[in-house]
């Protein structure tokens, strides 16, 4: 994730930002006994960089105090809570071949997960309904690459020290970001459909041929339930978030013509194709083909999006399917909805939280604090903790 004209790394350098947060360092026993009389509605996780390349995961409040940073050796992406052993989990960006599972009672690693032989994770997973199980997207790959991979759906029993049970397809190549609906059974995934391989970095290595898909998928059989695919076959589908009642939005990044302008995020709940949400061309012009998180309120009526490249997160109404507003967001990157302060958290490359007020989507300015060499990863996950 960049911003025009700059590196992250340089841009943090060059401004020289301040910090609001406490100490790095701190767990999450010395923030509350320090703290006692502050309530703690939330606590978000996410990963972060700092300008020379070190890694840390971290949770803290949405009030911008910090609860615990643990220092990893690789770049994490997304995270995920688990209430019933009451730990978070952080993925490990493509790549990357570790989950980091963490106490959120102490803020200690508690230990690692790593991948089976041929196998990679692309930085995002979800847990089942009753807790037992976690879902992780990952590439099944050869040593030769190209060559018969395909993404793969990885099972862990959470009550059994993370034992990877089985593995199911993800009925596409490159499945990234996925969620359960309602019903406990069915798993929604976004798969890009890009080709890589860990012998050859980050390359894309099937730009002509990619089939990207929203594909259903019973979690119990592995049986692939419906499938969708976007107008165009160089719409990469990475980034999903799933609605109260059961409605997904997609985030898209396209990797076509920069001359070509298509819509870069769609919903669906039953339809027989994918609908784009509706704006121009010139709002989705603003994006730079490339969505980096999707977050839907808890009434399922609110939506935002953030662009990193467009340094913009854009508000919309799911009931209308139309844009509200855009912000300006440089560098934007990951976005949580707050139920208690009725309000989006979001997150950027450049050390801010900010908050937007879900009613009208204008910015808090009493809830921006700033973390001095703190880069964002591209999303952010909320829990109440208890």
């Amino acid at each position: 994730m960049v911003t025009k004209g700059f590196s992250r790394r340089q841009l943090l350098v060059a401004l020289g930002l301040t910090s609001a947060g406490v100490a790095v360092g701190m767990n999450y026993h010395a923030f509350v006994g320090s703290t006692s009389s502050e309530n703690i509605d939330g606590v978000l996780l996410s990963a972060y960089s700092t300008p020379e390349g070190k890694h840390f995961v971290a949770g803290l409040t949405p009030m911008g105090k910090k609860l615990f940073a643990i220092n990893i050796p690789q770049r994490a992406h997304d995270s995920l809570f688990l209430p019933v052993s009451q730990q978070a989990i952080f993925f490990s960006r493509r790549p990357g071949n570790t989950l980091y599972i963490v106490n959120v009672n102490t803020g200690e690693l508690q230990h690692k997960i790593e991948c089976p032989a041929g196998r990679h994770f692309y930085g995002h997973g979800c847990n089942s309904t009753d807790g037992r199980y976690l879902f992780t997207t990952e590439n099944a790959y050869t040593q030769q690459p190209g060559k018969s991979q395909q993404g793969v759906i990885g099972i862990y029993d959470i009550t059994d020290n993370f034992r990877r049970v089985s593995e199911i397809s993800s009925y596409g190549i490159g499945p990234h970001q996925l969620g359960q609906l309602s019903d406990g059974k069915t798993l929604v995934v976004a798969n890009g459909g890009i080709l890589t391989h860990p012998l050859r970095g980050r390359e894309k290595l099937n730009l002509d041929t990619m089939q990207p898909s929203l594909a259903y998928i019973d979690s119990g059989s592995g049986v692939l339930v419906d499938q969708f695919f976007p107008e165009h076959h160089q719409q990469s589908i990475r980034h999903l978030d799933i609605g109260p009642d059961d409605t997904v939005v997609v985030g898209l990044q396209f990797q076509g013509s920069k001359e070509q302008i298509l819509p870069l995020a769609y919903r669906h709940n039953g339809e027989d194709k994918l609908q784009p949400l509706q704006a121009d061309t010139a709002t989705w012009q603003q994006h730079q083909q490339y969505i980096a998180s999707v977050c839907i309120d808890n009434s399922g009526q609110r939506l935002v999006i953030s662009s990193p490249r467009g340094g913009i997160a854009s508000c919309w109404n799911l009931t209308s399917n139309r844009l509200i507003s855009i912000n300006s967001q440089r560098d934007g990157a990951g976005v949580a909805f707050n139920p208690t302060a009725n309000a989006f958290v979001l997150s950027n490359g450049q050390g801010q939280l900010t908050s937007l007020q879900a009613d009208n989507y204008q910015r808090q300015a009493e809830h921006s604090y700033f973390f001095k060499q703190h880069i964002w990863d591209n999303h952010l996950h909320l829990y109440s903790p208890g």
